[in-house]
């Protein structure tokens, strides 16, 4: 199989930044932030959108995807086990992780209901978010000590 190499779509990643500073700031706004589940719960549905991709289109790439979402349902998980910066670098981790999950899947298997520009969106935002969770762990840590 030739891996087929192309172009970025810029309009669905600007988009994605887009959302992703809209998710920040409106968590913050509502101080939903503040609450050990919001960002976990975040990181928990975003595997949910493969699942909805093959349903529509290949169910049989279900199994993959689940066995894949797991990772992110584990670190969700344990992030909100922990206080502090640990929460907050476990989330980063996972949402970064989404993140090279989404422009790389294609290289795992391939769910043919993703649409061609999904990569770019999705792993923007998980990037994003997981770059300000980072920043919030540093910020906490240096705050703690």
């Amino acid at each position: 199989m030739l891996l087929q190499i192309r172009t970025m779509n810029i309009f669905a990643f600007t988009i994605g930044v887009l959302v992703s500073v809209f998710i920040i700031l409106r968590l913050k706004k509502s101080r939903l932030e503040n609450s050990k589940l919001a960002y976990p719960a975040l990181l928990i549905t975003f595997p949910f959108y493969y699942f909805a991709f093959a349903a529509f289109e290949e169910r049989s790439v279900l199994a993959l995807e689940l066995l894949v979402a797991i990772v992110f349902f584990v670190i969700a998980i344990f992030s909100i086990m922990f206080d502090g910066p640990l929460n907050y670098y476990l989330l980063a981790f996972g949402f970064i992780l989404h993140g090279a999950y989404d422009v790389t899947h294609n290289l795992f298997f391939v769910n043919p209901g993703s649409p061609i520009w999904w990569p770019e969106f999705c792993g923007v935002i998980d990037v994003i978010l997981g770059g300000y969770l980072a920043i919030w762990a540093f910020r906490s840590r240096v705050n703690f000590s």
